[in-house]
């Protein structure tokens, strides 16, 4: 039986899945890492530039604050990138996400390929150096791009 560990018992607290029960031990390792998460922001990153590219700026938004949300999460479930995640949400993302308000092309370009950039130093220093993110050379074949309204 589980318990909420406050009446001083030794017996684990357990979770239910849907599927079965975990210790809250087995419920953080659980967690999804880097290497489940990062290929989600690529994902949205990729998107996010041809969005851009056609002049869809609510998509690109969208897949920002999408790819934000991922990249949060990460810092959050794998705290040793915390500094660093927030230190490039803050300066790098900020950047896209103010060319994107401002409907900035070139200005967005600019910023997305700084992101990129500084991504690729963020691999380099936490010893993931062989891992060099790019834009894909084509837009998604699964997402009409075409501005809405």
């Amino acid at each position: 039986m589980a318990t909420d560990g406050t009446d001083g018992s030794d017996e684990p607290i357990l979770v239910n899945n849907g599927a079965r029960s975990l210790t809250l031990d087995e419920l953080g390792r659980s967690q999804p890492g880097m290497g489940r998460l990062m290929p989600e922001v690529g994902y949205r990153i990729w998107r996010l530039w041809y969005a851009a590219e056609v002049g869809n700026w609510d998509l690109a938004r969208y897949q920002l604050e999408e790819g934000v949300a991922v990249m949060e999460l990460s810092a959050f479930v794998r705290p040793k990138y915390g500094r660093a995640m927030a230190s490039f949400l803050g300066t790098e993302c900020d950047a896209v996400k103010m060319a994107i308000e401002a409907r900035d092309w070139a200005g967005f370009a600019a910023a997305y390929d700084r992101m990129v950039e500084r991504a690729n130093q963020y691999h380099g220093q936490f010893n993931k150096g062989f891992i060099r993110w790019k834009r894909p050379e084509t837009p998604p074949p699964d997402l009409d791009l075409t501005p809405r309204g």
